[in-house]
């Protein structure tokens, strides 16, 4: 494997600012404040980071924030992965491809969002972005928009796409996105010696359901409790199975009450405003959540945050 992505991948969550707009100063104090308790990879992604709100200037400034102030912390061991917009040509593909080595990124998350009529379409994508990139590409696999009228609206992945694409030079690492297990298992079958895998979803707990067959998964409590999923992965290497299943039992399923009944986005965003890290303002369409569903997941925190005190483990 060309890069060590190992254990906890940090999500990064765009903040806002009480006017709407972007709060890049913010951005970058999260971005540290993941790297002080133990990150080292750090994710621009998609979804948790907005993109579906933000302009293309708005996502080029917000992966440019998070791979510079990485740099800033002079540590090799640390990987930025930055992504592409969610729609988009695949000329706007390679020229973020491109920014993203003015900024000292080391992956691009590539997702493919347009309608699909044939895997070749998808895989002449990838192609055509691998053979104009300067950096590695991590492909983001979530199902496909179907393009045939009167066909189920999605599509998953074949095995010999997943297969084809893996092979495409620069393809470095794949974020499995179903989250369905039988589906992350094919994955890992096809794929585990070739590439890095990042399951998504289902956090700490689907990861050690695969006993350490994955190489990675996306952080989920760790985005407001990142020494959680470090000391996590600590214990797990160090084959402490029950200390990783207190963990679970502690912070990471009492935490999954607050993602069922308000939904992942809005909730990690009010977790994150409760662990003082960053506020929880949204851009519209988007809104943050009536106060006293924030005032409901106040109470859900409180307890969490208190088991997890003895978790902090500072990054050297």
């Amino acid at each position: 494997m060309k890069y060590n992505i190992r254990g906890p991948v940090f999500s990064i969550i765009t903040p806002f600012c009480d006017d709407e707009s972007v709060d890049y100063k913010s951005l970058s104090n999260y971005v540290k404040f993941l790297y002080e308790q133990g990150a080292k990879v750090f994710y621009v992604m998609g979804y948790n980071s907005r993109f579906s709100i933000l302009s293309d200037e708005e996502i080029m400034k917000v992966n440019e924030t998070v791979a510079t102030t990485v740099k800033s912390f002079n540590n090799s061991d640390c990987i930025t992965i930055i992504a592409d917009p969610l729609h988009c040509s695949t000329e706007t593909s390679i020229s973020f491809a491109k920014h993203g080595k003015e900024i000292g990124a080391n992956i691009i998350s590539l997702i493919f969002r347009e309608k699909v009529y044939f895997e070749d379409q998808v895989y002449q994508h990838f192609k055509r972005v691998s053979e104009n990139s300067p950096i590695d590409i991590l492909i983001h696999q979530m199902p496909f928009n179907n393009g045939i009228p009167g066909q189920p609206p999605l599509i998953r992945w074949s095995t010999s796409l997943t297969d084809r694409v893996a092979d495409i030079p620069r393809v470095v690492a794949i974020k499995e996105d179903t989250k369905d297990d039988e589906n992350t298992q094919t994955v890992i079958d096809v794929l585990a010696d070739r590439l890095s895998i990042i399951t998504s979803g289902k956090g700490m707990g689907q990861w050690l359901h695969f006993n350490g067959q994955v190489h990675a998964w996306l952080s989920g409590v760790g985005c407001f409790c990142p020494q959680a999923e470090i000391a996590f992965f600590r214990l797990y290497n160090a084959g402490d199975t029950e200390g990783c299943k207190k963990i679970l039992n502690d912070i990471e399923f009492p935490f999954n009450e607050v993602i069922y009944k308000y939904g992942w986005h809005l909730g990690i965003k009010s977790a994150i405003d409760i662990a003082g890290v960053m506020s929880r303002f949204e851009r519209m369409p988007l809104l943050q959540l009536p106060n006293n569903d924030h005032n409901e997941i106040v109470e859900i925190m409180k307890p969490i945050l208190e088991r997890s005190k003895g978790l902090y483990k500072q990054n050297d």
